[in-house]
Parts: C-alpha cells; structure tokens; sequence
C-alpha cells in the first residue's frame, strides 16, 4: 500500500473500531433494539446479548488492524467474510419467513456498508503481500 492508502485503510479500521464497540455494547445493554416488534424469550435475548460482545471483541480487532493495516490484514479478512455471510443468512431467514424483512436495516448498517472498504484493503494488502520477494531458506 502506498502512504496514501495506508492512511485511508487505518481511518476505515478505526471508525470500523468505534462504530463496533459502541454498536455492540448498544444491543448488549439493549438486545430488544434489533427485534423490530417481534416478542423477545429470554434466550433471545441471551443470544443477542452475546452477539454484541462478539460485535465488541470484532471492534478490538479493527483497532489493532489499524495500528498496521499490511501486517494484520488476515483479521479484516475475518471481518470481510463475517460482513459477506450475515447478509446471506438474513436473506435466507427472510426467505424462510422467520425474520421480518425490516431485519435487513441491521445488515445494512453492520455489514453492507462495510463490504466495499474490507474488501479494498484486504484487496490491496494481499496485493502487497504477494508482491514480496520469496526467499528461499539455506539448505542444510
């Protein structure tokens, strides 16, 4: 990447930090937020309080990929293929009928928005990565 991309890709990484952090300590402390009318169960709730702390712990991720974009890219991967993945599974639960189709604002906020930048800097760090000189170890 050259400095120019490189200052772009950690300001995508932090923002993608804060907005993480602060999205899922939100459905952590509020899980009924994303519900959209439908009558929570306890489980339900459990499990959308445990899937803000797994939005929380992807926020950690994305500071410390931005502390050094080149070397961490394998985590903003994770974080492209989780981006890529919710969609299709809101998709196919919509489908089903088991989510309502005003479910797909969280996607789009969580994951949509996310994909193109992910995809850019996982694109062009793989780039750099591949454009390293293969060293080949001494033979004993």
């Amino acid at each position: 990447m050259n400095p120019s991309q490189l200052k772009w890709a950690k300001r995508i990484l932090y923002t993608a930090a804060a907005y993480n952090l602060f999205w899922g300590a939100v459905i952590s402390l509020y899980p009924q937020i994303i519900l959209f009318g439908n009558l929570p169960t306890v489980y339900m709730l459990i499990l959308i309080r445990c899937i803000g702390m797994l939005v929380g712990v992807y926020g950690i991720a994305y500071y410390f990929s931005g502390t050094d974009p080149q070397r961490y890219w394998p985590l903003v991967l994770v974080g492209l293929i989780g981006k890529v993945l919710g969609p299709l599974g809101a998709a196919y639960y919509i489908i089903s009928g088991t989510l309502k189709l005003n479910f797909l604002w969280v996607n789009v906020f969580n994951d949509i928005i996310w994909m193109w930048p992910f995809g850019w800097i996982v694109y062009h760090c793989w780039m750099m990565e591949n454009r390293k000189p293969k060293t080949i170890p001494p033979h004993r």
